[in-house]
């Protein structure tokens, strides 16, 4: 009874839509959540540490210490979030696509046996049979192609493109566009004096206000723009970047 109470609590949350064929944790942290732009979860089954304002979750699996920032998008079907021995950090404005795999843990293969054998046969807790590398961590505005597996202890910087298909065992450096098994870096999104206007601009920081007015700065064509015209864009914020 204490399940279908909370599950109808959660389902009648302005911050946060979950339909019926979904599963979400109670206990989710989503007090800054803007009502006008809820967290969405769609056939998924997910159990969060943090969820931010309109984040949508569509036919994807996520499970333990997984803090999803604003507007991060995954989507599924066959997307698999898991961390089991640390954190999954996924930032403001990211892309998770279909079938994407992300953990936080390896199995202990140095030992006699690689399996949950401390787990299923002396019934001792699962992460006993379980190693980590660090947390996962996926900054802003990162676009993660379908079919891709990111290993534990990877950065993926801001801006990033990961290619379909890409097993990504180490860190990936801001606006690179990676892909390979395993990943490798083939060219930067933008030139220096783009990215260091970007990252001065912080605008995935922005409120959603001053996102609105500036709507015309995400519809310019970055690569095509010399970075004169980036610097005297004329921002409508009240605030001076």
């Amino acid at each position: 009874m204490k399940k279908i109470i909370k599950k109808l609590l959660l389902k009648v949350n302005k911050k946060i839509f979950i339909d019926w064929d979904s599963t979400l944790n109670y206990n989710v942290v989503n007090k800054s959540i803007n009502s006008k732009y809820p967290c969405r979860i769609i056939e998924s089954q997910c159990n969060f540490e943090i969820v931010n304002e309109g984040c949508k979750i569509s036919e994807a699996k996520c499970f333990g210490d997984i803090v999803l920032g604003r507007f991060v998008t995954i989507t599924g079907p066959g997307t698999v979030i898991k961390s089991l021995k640390e954190k999954i950090f996924i930032g403001s404005f990211s892309s998770i696509g279909q079938n994407v795999c992300i953990v936080d843990f390896n199995h202990l293969f140095e030992r006699v046996s690689s399996s949950f054998i401390h787990h299923l046969i002396f019934e001792e807790d699962f992460r006993k049979d379980l190693t980590g590398k660090g947390p996962v961590i996926i900054e802003e505005d990162v676009w993660v192609g379908s079919n891709t597996v990111i290993l534990p202890g990877v950065t993926i910087g801001r801006g990033s493109i990961i290619g379909a298909g890409s097993i990504i065992t180490k860190d990936i450096p801001k606006y690179s566009v990676a892909y390979g098994n395993p990943a490798k870096v083939h060219l930067k999104r933008f030139d220096d004096d783009k990215i260091k206007y970007l990252e001065d601009l912080k605008w995935w920081e922005w409120s959603i206000d001053e996102i609105i007015k500036n709507k015309m700065l995400f519809s310019i064509n970055v690569k095509d723009c010399n970075i004169n015209e980036l610097l005297n864009f004329n921002l409508k914020s009240e605030k001076s970047y």
